[in-house]
């Protein structure tokens, strides 16, 4: 299901790992060309003719290690920003995912995941750290309780 991608941005899936404790996954990033660090899920581009879905799956696999069934898509996201001196538009879908299992044992890494963290909603609506997307503390409450939109909705940039 792959239609509804706007002309020349790029597809990438991104899951919203949810673990013992309800806790979300976020993998910590740092920016090589500033320094400038963030959180941000799992995820990534498609590959040629793959679905979201697949993708999800996939990249979950490879950046965490855990093979887990990849549920529904509950958010959207349209951001374009330069990374590295490079232009970037994606379009990002952002599937559920549940486990019991909370060690990461990534298979292969993106060089700027510099670690990983489990965060409860609470933590991250305290922290001042910078989350991607921005609206993250404020929309995760509903999906960590198994709560989700009837129809994807735009978690913004």
């Amino acid at each position: 299901m792959n239609h509804g991608i706007p002309e020349r941005a790029r597809p990438v899936a991104r899951v919203l790992l949810v673990g013992p404790g309800r806790k979300l996954l976020l993998l910590h990033a740092e920016h090589a060309a500033d320094g400038h660090r963030f959180w941000l899920t799992p995820g990534g581009g498609l590959e040629p003719y793959e679905s979201f879905e697949d993708a999800a799956r996939r990249e979950l696999c490879e950046e965490t290690g855990l093979d887990v069934h990849v549920g529904p898509w509950v958010w959207t996201r349209r951001h374009a920003y330069s990374w590295n001196g490079r232009w970037c538009d994606q379009y990002e879908r952002f599937f559920v995912a549940t486990t019991d299992d909370d060690r990461i044992r990534p298979i292969s890494r993106d060089d700027y995941v510099i670690g990983h963290r489990w965060w409860n909603p609470e933590e991250l609506g305290m922290s001042s750290e910078d989350f991607v997307p921005q609206r993250l503390a404020v929309l995760v409450g509903d999906v960590v309780e198994g709560q989700y939109p009837d129809e994807p909705i735009d978690c913004g940039v």
